[in-house]
């Protein structure tokens, strides 16, 4: 269920122009959720007081008496794991649903739009929007390929506003037992979109200001149409993964995540400041070289979100342009020919970093859990936007 309310004013400017304010709100429930739920699991306060007890071999008596005992007994045996014995039905193994339609999704927004009629062979539409959209973790998009349909299939989703669909999808919840604690900004949330688009047809030619006459020069310099598409966004929010203990791979953050402004070249090698993460077991790094389940801090969530919105990818800008002309035979029969610039400037709009987060092998080359080989937290290795292309069109309609 989606409820939707907005309102909207405008008005009326010199110069064939109008301004248009207005506010969208939407609030979704039962939406598409948890992808194959399962029913039947061993509830956190079980697994912080068992722990590593859990996989440990036990006598059904212990637990249960009577005709249940019996009855679990006949289907597992006088012993058992006490995993299983813990479960909500543990008579069974697995108990899950392709889908729960539990997903939950609010979403503000402001549109603010101006628009000029065309006069004087110039036209244009400016439309700018200020948003924010909140879900729960779980909550997908019933299109796979929502974002961005056109780089999906590209090999490591290289290009494209998003690249693939792995961040459509909620990562999971870090509680199950405490699934609001999960709610954070939307995967797809982009706060500031700004669209431009404009045509002009340029003052050459017969009826135009300039070189108003027939003949060949109007055949050649009259009646060319220039049209151009400005887009800009902010990127997506991210969610950085750590290496996880017993309980998480979520992080403790413990500093300023972005570095800021910087040097392109910089900010693409390492565009997520490192020293803002921890993992969840601490940054002791004994502990990190001599990793013990049976410690506490095996045993502990990480304090970060499962999206941070301190943490974006970069943002992006295009433009797309074209050059058109008619050229009439009759009033029906003509030609049409157009120049199309696809990302008109080359812009190379960045990719999204390495999200999973390690610090390089140490000085001597030993390697722990959090210390990696090859590490590449926070490297920018793709891009979203393809280099420049053009066509040119040739069409005869009759």
């Amino acid at each position: 269920m989606v409820q939707t309310w907005h309102f909207e004013v405008q008005r009326e400017l010199p110069a064939n122009m109008m301004l248009s304010v207005g506010y969208v709100g939407n609030h979704g429930t039962h939406l598409v959720g948890e992808s194959f739920r399962q029913y039947n699991f061993v509830h956190t306060a079980d697994k912080l007081k068992y722990r590593s007890q859990l996989n440990a071999t036990v006598p059904v008596a212990n637990y249960f008496s009577g005709a249940a005992a019996e009855a679990l007994t006949k289907i597992w045996g006088p012993e058992t794991q006490l995993s299983q014995l813990l479960m909500d039905y543990p008579a069974f193994g697995g108990i899950q649903n392709n889908v729960a339609f539990d997903g939950t999704s609010i979403y503000h927004g402001m549109n603010v739009r101006v628009q000029k009629r065309l006069s004087r062979g110039f036209e244009f539409i400016a439309a700018y929007t200020f948003s924010k959209k909140i879900t729960n973790i779980q909550t997908t998009n019933m299109a796979t390929m929502l974002v961005n349909p056109l780089s999906f299939a590209r090999n490591g989703g290289v290009g494209g506003r998003y690249g693939a669909t792995g961040g459509i999808y909620g990562s999971g919840y870090q509680d199950i037992d405490n699934k609001n604690a999960d709610r954070a900004v939307a995967a797809d949330d982009i706060p500031h979109m700004f669209n431009f688009v404009a045509s002009y047809q340029l003052p050459f030619g017969k009826g135009r200001t300039y070189l108003n006459h027939g003949g060949v020069v109007n055949a050649i310099l009259g009646g060319w149409h220039l049209t151009g598409n400005f887009n800009a966004s902010s990127g997506i929010p991210l969610g950085v993964s750590c290496p996880g203990n017993e309980m998480t791979i979520r992080c403790n953050l413990v500093g300023p995540i972005s570095y800021g402004k910087g040097d392109k070249q910089q900010r693409t090698a390492q565009w997520i400041n490192p020293f803002a993460f921890a993992p969840p077991f601490g940054t002791d790094q004994t502990f990190w070289a001599n990793y013990d389940p049976t410690d506490d801090r095996a045993w502990q969530f990480g304090n970060a979100g499962p999206r941070l919105p301190g943490l974006r990818s970069p943002g992006y800008w295009n433009v797309d342009s074209s050059l058109s002309k008619q050229f009439h035979f009759t009033e029906q029969k003509y030609v049409e020919f157009r120049w199309e610039v696809f990302n008109t400037f080359n812009h190379q709009n960045l990719g999204i970093p390495d999200t999973n987060f390690c610090l390089p092998q140490l000085a001597d080359g030993t390697t722990d859990r959090v210390h990696q080989a090859g590490c590449t937290f926070g490297r920018i290795t793709n891009i979203q936007t393809d280099p420049r292309a053009m066509e040119f069109v040739l069409k005869f309609l009759f």
